[in-house]
């Protein structure tokens, strides 16, 4: 969605604007086969404290510009083709249904329908839409279409974050593309994604590779790190040493701590997965996987397959690349936390082959 340019490149680079970090994977394709060329991260948890050395008051945005160039520097970004992200939370995808028709008045259609969804101006809104699956009900056929939008204003200010760098983006997605691609790629079952950012959570119900429902929560990994802290009396940094060391929290014999984030996640999961259910009697929900930096946590793979009842497992997101041997234990270490970077890098490398 939202493609800016179009160049031939073998190496792509993903860049995740997280909430806690910056995250820059650059991926290489090289005899047929995907290699990790570089990664690189740049911490947000300070960048509201830092003191600007301009001769003006520097905003939020000129310490996010600055953070993104040292980035690209240490990263020793070249020639590649770049894609990023936006938030989840800023863009809508959903599926609507309509009879079938022309495509020219489908166009019309989806215009009248989108202004249900999306309450500001539709000029203020770029859109993209697929037909996905058609059906026949009672005789008559039907056409499910997913429409997918996000603010012009936003995708121009991630755009501009990269321009200012030095950078082309190729193009600009909603994350929630980034982490299908990144988790599921080509697998044509169905999973339920649960991913547990630092300030939000999305949950995915994705069909032979379709987003067939996308919920965000407004709740993250931070709450999840105050509620160790509250419970235990101690401070956040020491809240989020504990969330990665190996005791289980959530399931200790002396006193298991209630999470009250992971309990909205699951219950939303478990809404959606038996909302889908009762619509779609023959589909099985294969698994569970689970993505984000939080989801490390000892217990929390435990929590989800209990409390869901169904297979639940950890994303790999590097699965099908290639990592040089001096790295694989600290790429291991990242996890699903670079989900979002490779899976941008990834869609730069489905287009090179598709090319």
């Amino acid at each position: 969605m939202f493609g800016l340019f179009s160049k031939k490149k073998k190496r792509f680079i993903g860049i995740d604007f997280g909430t806690s970090a910056i995250k820059l994977v650059e991926l290489e394709y090289r005899e047929q086969k995907t290699y990790l060329k570089n990664y690189a991260w740049a911490d947000l948890g300070n960048l509201f404290n830092q003191e600007g050395s301009s001769p003006r008051p520097q905003t939020f945005e000129d310490k996010l510009s600055g953070c993104l160039k040292e980035l690209i520097r240490r990263a020793e970004v070249k020639d590649a083709a770049v894609y990023l992200a936006i938030p989840g939370f800023s863009g809508l995808i959903t599926l609507i249904e309509f009879p079938e028709m022309a495509d020219s008045e489908l166009s019309q259609a989806i215009q009248y329908e989108a202004h249900k969804y999306i309450p500001t101006s539709l000029d203020e809104i770029a859109m993209s839409w697929e037909v996905i699956d058609t059906l026949e009900e009672g005789g008559q056929k039907k056409i499910h279409v997913l429409l997918v939008a996000a603010p012009k204003k936003e995708i121009g200010r991630y755009e501009g974050l990269v321009k200012s760098a030095g950078l082309e983006p190729e193009a600009i997605e909603l994350e929630t593309f980034s982490i299908v691609r990144a988790l599921i790629g080509e697998d044509s079952g169905t999973f339920l994604i649960v991913d547990i950012g630092a300030r939000a959570s999305n949950v995915l119900l994705v069909e032979k590779g379709i987003v067939k429902v996308n919920r965000n929560i407004d709740a993250g990994g931070s709450e999840v790190t105050e509620t160790v802290a509250e419970s235990m009396g101690i401070s956040k940094g020491r809240a989020e040493t504990l969330k990665r060391a190996d005791k289980d929290l959530l399931g200790s014999k002396e006193g298991a701590l209630v999470v009250p984030v992971l309990e909205l996640v699951a219950n939303e999961a478990r809404r959606i997965m038996n909302t889908y259910k009762q619509r779609n009697p023959e589909v099985k929900i294969e698994s569970v996987i689970l993505s984000g930096g939080s989801v490390k946590m000892k217990g929390v793979k435990e929590f989800f397959a209990t409390s869901l009842g169904i297979p639940t497992v950890m994303g790999d997101p590097w699965r099908h690349i290639i990592v040089d041997e001096r790295v694989k234990g600290k790429v291991a270490e990242l996890g699903t936390s670079y989900t979002v970077a490779l899976g941008l890098a990834l869609r730069g490398l489905d287009e090179y082959k598709q090319s």
